[in-house]
């Protein structure tokens, strides 16, 4: 394919021409980056949907562009649906609701063969990537190559700093168009090359295209074949496009074309290409029409054959997945749905003790189990707790944003001593120095020289300690904690919120209160729960923290929501508002550790005498919730004792979480499928499985509906985040997940690879999702249910785009309902229908069935 576009080195071309093109370059390379994915720091995992650049599509769509796109699958195999349906897990009656919402008025007989056809039909064709570069059609060793290449150069630039990638400072493409032509595993022909390209990115992206053939109109289809064939490197790129680090999609591109150009030279080349299609539809019904008649032992008669073949003709083989995908959904959303409408509870009795915590998944458990000791109310809300923070911890350095990605941090917030300065500078100078010494280890491990003299210095303790972490890690972690503790002993710290103003804080604290419905019957305590995981060893440890808080752990946020609340002068300001909190509540910050379950009061100097009694008794009981929870999550954790008593479970989930070899420390929120915004009542003796979200909203104190537009526009888009990252790292996990952590290698910040080169790895590992045989994650899209009044939602959904496009193209569907005495809705675009309606409402553009009954 011979280029119209006039090469950028035309003496020609003026000034205005050659900046047009460079123009309408950055838009094609903008447009082309819109199906690659975000892939922050693991430092600060943030859960993302990998496919959100195509939210825009509705997800049968948008999973086939990504299967054209990515060669991945958007779904569980048939395979694997049929043995959910063996299981039970997907009924007759599920698959039949599938199929009748998407063709309405459905005969019987066309029914029960459509039902066949999924249970029996031949599995339809994987899923290709149809859109490949010029050198994987012509040369499939140079697009090798060119993987290579990319992976080392992304390697050296975003690896750890102790042997600095050259130049670096002066960004990316500069410093590699420096190195590159010294690399003597490329030909002399390659590297002459190499060293007469243009000095900016754009130009040599320009000239890579002209010397490739590759035009205008394909130019947009190339650049996603480039940037889908290594999507890890090219969704980090995406994450630092814009936040400061010198590289950008122009400078990955140039390298990744300018390779393909000059390693492709002199051979013919027809531009980028896309696979055929798989042929006519009516051919394959006929073909599938043939084989279920013989599955089903009738005749394979010609009239018979034509009957069948007219009705499969109506559902594709390619779209069988989606729809076991819909009756798989169904089965556990119903489930959910009739077990909340007889479970309304009413309000807790003999209340004493309030505790908020995360929404997070793994919270249900624990709310749960506190519950059962009675005396305790518990309430879900997002784990920042609202105040979005850039938080400063007492050793001082880089701040930490605090907060969902949605937002961005509006305070400064820091931590200080609370009146022991002397006690706080020996914690700093001894953490600094623990540090220091840390960092000097490091530092002469990946020097020239050091590490042989280290080896000596140093070795005849290395192997001792490398024993005891390994066979005796919970007395390994006791011991260095002992040392640590006498080099930086703990001093006393407290929150200094000044950099918030008196009306700020009034105000955080009555939308907090609001949001999650607890404006009257305080306790004595009120716990404000936030959320962490301590493992060893493990690179997305930031994945099993708290999503709210930007990949951290929430406990800064508690305390900061703690040291408001408990402010006289706020309290005042609150009871002009109508919030009313006695003068004997006391608001506590606290931290749930969800890989042991135990929760850590935080702050107890600061509480006073008078409730010494109640923290005894708070202590104690969230001790015993967690145990129980505990022994609860080693049924479905490997290698756990089954049916242990509590305290076994205990010890055994604390001496996980500090085991360095331990690739299954907790599930995090694997298996997570719902978000149910409603009192505690509604769902208070449901057992949910540690799968729901659970926000608490009460209807009759957010009159506005500002509380629930906050909820729905923000908690629950980070909710499906989440979601989408399970979901997809599940069903496609060679192109959106991380493989397995046993060979895992960590670059720099950036993430990991497999083995000693490669494509970054997206998504989460292979052991967050499943257990070496059975799946432990169950893709699922979110179902969101919401209590309130069905007006209040619509008008909230009718000003939010975000919304529009999440609930109207399937990425999440919506339950409602006022009140518990009425049914479950389901939103549509049309309107409001009975949930448990089979008949109501479509998921797609209904076909004309009249004439599909053989």
């Amino acid at each position: 394919m011979t280029s119209t576009s006039t090469n950028t080195g035309d003496t020609n071309t003026g000034d205005a021409g050659v900046e047009a093109r460079r123009a309408r370059l950055r838009t094609d390379v903008t447009l082309a980056a819109k199906v690659v994915p975000t892939h922050y720091p693991l430092e600060t995992f943030i859960a993302v949907n990998p496919l959100a650049g195509l939210e825009g599509l509705p997800f049968e769509q948008a999973i086939r562009r990504a299967g054209d796109l990515y060669g991945m699958p958007g779904t569980l195999g048939e395979p694997a649906f049929r043995e959910l349906y063996r299981q039970g897990r997907i009924t007759d009656a599920d698959l039949d609701r599938a199929l009748t919402r998407r063709f309405p008025n459905l005969g019987a007989d066309a029914l029960e063969l459509l039902r066949a056809d999924m249970l029996h039909g031949e599995p339809a064709p994987a899923a290709k990537r149809r859109y490949h570069t010029v050198s994987e059609n012509a040369d499939p060793k140079v697009a090798g190559i060119v993987d290579a290449q990319t992976s080392k150069w992304c390697a050296a630039f975003f690896g750890a700093g102790a042997w600095p990638m050259p130049e670096r400072d002066r960004g990316f493409y500069r410093a590699w168009r420096s190195l590159a032509p010294s690399d003597r595993s490329l030909p002399r022909r390659a590297r002459t090359a190499l060293r007469a390209l243009p000095e900016r990115a754009d130009d040599a992206v320009l000239n890579a295209l002209d010397m490739l053939g590759v035009g205008d109109g394909s130019r947009i289809t190339h650049l996603q074949a480039h940037l889908t064939a290594m999507p890890g490197w090219a969704a980090h790129v995406a994450w630092c496009s814009g936040r400061g680090t010198p590289i950008d999609m122009l400078d990955y591109l140039a390298m990744r074309l300018s390779y393909e150009a000059v390693l492709m030279s002199g051979r013919r080349t027809a531009g980028a290409a896309s696979a055929e299609d798989s042929g006519p539809v009516l051919a394959s019904a006929r073909r599938r029409a043939e084989h279920l008649l013989a599955v089903g032992g009738e005749p394979v008669a010609e009239d018979r054959v034509a009957a069948v073949s007219r009705v499969l003709a109506a559902l594709p083989a390619t779209s069988r997945e989606v729809l076991w995908q819909n009756a798989f959904e169904a089965h556990y959303r119903d489930d959910v749905l009739a077990g909340l409408q007889v479970s309304d509870a009413g309000p807790a009795d003999g209340v004493h003790t309030q505790v908020v915590t995360c929404i997070d998944t793994r919270s249900e458990g624990l709310r749960r189990h506190l519950e059962a000791v009675g005396g305790y109310e518990t309430l879900g809300f997002a784990g920042f707790f609202a105040v979005a923070i850039r938080f400063t911890d007492l050793l001082g350095g880089a701040p930490s944003d605090l907060c969902p990605v949605l937002i961005s941090p509006n305070h400064d917030v820091t931590e200080v001593p609370a009146w022991n300065a002397a006690a706080a500078a020996r914690r700093v100078a001894g953490i600094t120095g623990l540090a220091g010494a840390e960092s000097a280890f490091h530092a002469a491990k990946e020097s020239l020289a050091a590490p042989f003299t280290l080896a000596e210095a140093a070795g005849w303790a290395a192997a001792p300690l490398a024993a005891a972490k390994t066979l005796a890690p919970a007395l390994s972690t006791a011991i260095r904690r002992r040392l640590r503790d006498a080099v930086a002993p703990a001093a006393p710290t407290v929150i200094d919120t000044e950099a918030m103003g008196h009306d700020e804080q009034v105000l955080f604290a009555q939308v907090a209160l609001t949001t999650m419905g607890l404006t009257r019957g305080f306790g004595r305590i009120v716990v404000m729960c936030a959320h962490g995981s301590t493992t060893e060893n493990n690179p997305y440890q930031a994945s099993l923290d708290c999503g709210a808080c930007g990949g951290q752990a929430g406990a800064p946020n508690a305390r900061t929501a703690v040291a408001i609340l408990n402010r006289a002068a706020v309290r005042a300001g609150l009871l002009e508002a109508g919030i009313d909190i006695p003068a004997e509540t006391w608001f506590v910050a606290a931290q749930h550790d969800t890989a042991v379950d135990r929760v850590t009061l935080l702050d107890r100097h600061l509480i006073p005498a008078t409730h010494t009694g109640d923290l005894d008794r708070l202590d104690r009981d969230l001790a015993r919730a967690g145990a129980t929870l505990a022994a609860e999550r080693c049924e479905v954790l490997p290698g756990a004792p089954s049916g242990a008593q509590p305290a076994r479970a205990a010890r055994h989930v604390s001496t996980r979480s500090c085991d360095w070899a331990q690739v299954y420390p907790e599930w995090g929120l694997a298996g997570n499928a719902a978000f149910i915004v409603a009192p505690r009542s509604a769902s208070r003796r449901m057992d949910l499985g540690r799968r729901a979200f659970l926000h608490s909203y009460e209807a009759d104190v957010d009159i506005d509906g500002s509380a629930l537009e906050t909820i729905l526009t923000a908690p629950l888009v980070v909710a499906q985040w989440i979601n989408t990252q399970y979901y997809f790292s599940t069903v496609a996990p060679q192109v959106f997940g991380a493989g397995t952590k046993t060979i895992h290698n960590v670059v720099g910040t950036a993430g990991v690879i497999a083995g000693h080169n490669g494509d970054l790895q997206l998504g989460l590992p292979w052991q967050s999702v499943s257990d070496g045989t059975d799946l432990v994650h169950e893709p699922q899209r979110l179902m969101a249910v919401v209590q309130a009044p069905l007006e209040r939602i619509d008008m909230i959904i009718d000003r939010n785009p975000i919304l529009q496009q999440l609930f109207g193209n399937d990425w999440i569907a919506v339950a409602a309902r006022e009140n518990p005495d009425q049914p479950w809705q389901r939103w549509t675009r049309a309107g409001w229908r009975p949930w448990f309606d089979t008949d109501a409402t479509t998921d797609v553009n209904p076909i004309n069935t009249e004439e599909m009954v053989p």
